[in-house]
């Protein structure tokens, strides 16, 4: 059970045990309980959802966008924020962007990002919550940690002394393909053009984060997980008819 909680304790700021010492290779063992971990946080905000009972829907979906933000530590929305502030500071220069996203500041990218990803999040968020697509809110964490997960056996990992550099080198990459083909099968099965969808943005990701730093980094899979847990929520919208319900 080490990887998993190692898992837990890396991805998000629920209570974990506390481990005296750590392998390489537990960490790299630990990436495989990622997305229970987004099953973990989904289930969170399913059961925050449930104040739609008491108050308006618009209130609560930002209690529950404070809520995903609180549980995860904001962990993925600062990788968004340094992914956007290395595109717009390196110019092109992909050594260069990967010293501006080791700087803890935010700049102008990064607050721009942040600011667009959480309204949109927040305005996604209240027609789920209209809807009561509760099951769809559950697992929308869970294939957005898929995905990310998804970079790192075909995408190189450029960071500067990143803090995931050991976890990739020793990933269990036969436990990253189950859970992308259980999660591709599933998508396909039940919302095909979604799934379409979610691999384009899956894939124009992958390509900007390698033109911006020649690879991936931990804040570009943190980034990816923002992206596909957006696109995930628009496409839901779109393919349910949300919007005009």
């Amino acid at each position: 059970m080490k990887p998993f909680w190692l898992a837990l304790q890396f991805m998000s700021r629920l209570p974990t045990p506390q481990f005296d010492s750590i392998s390489a290779q537990e960490m790299g063992r630990s990436i495989q309980f990622f997305p229970i971990v987004g099953l973990i946080v989904g289930s969170v905000l399913v059961a925050s959802a449930q104040l739609h009972f008491f108050l308006p829907n618009e209130i609560v979906a930002g209690l529950v966008l404070a809520v995903w933000a609180w549980v995860t530590g904001a962990l993925h929305l600062d990788g968004l924020a340094d992914t956007a502030d290395g595109w717009l500071g390196g110019v092109g220069n992909q050594q260069r962007a990967l010293e501006i996203m080791k700087d803890s500041r935010i700049g102008t990218g990064g607050g721009v990002a942040l600011v667009i990803i959480l309204l949109l999040k927040w305005l996604a968020l209240t027609y789920l919550i209209v809807a009561q697509s509760w099951l769809w809110l559950l697992f929308i964490p869970l294939i957005a940690r898929v995905a990310a997960i998804g970079l790192m056996p075909f995408t190189p990992y450029v960071s500067l002394q990143g803090l995931a550099e050991e976890m990739v080198l020793n990933l269990n990459r036969w436990g990253v393909f189950v859970w992308l083909g259980l999660v591709l099968l599933v998508l396909i099965w039940l919302a095909w053009p979604l799934a379409l969808g979610l691999i384009g943005v899956w894939l124009w990701m992958r390509w900007l984060m390698i033109r911006i730093t020649g690879g991936m980094t931990g804040d570009t899979a943190g980034a990816m997980t923002e992206v596909m847990e957006l696109a995930m929520m628009i496409g839901l919208i779109a393919f349910l008819g949300l919007a005009n319900s």
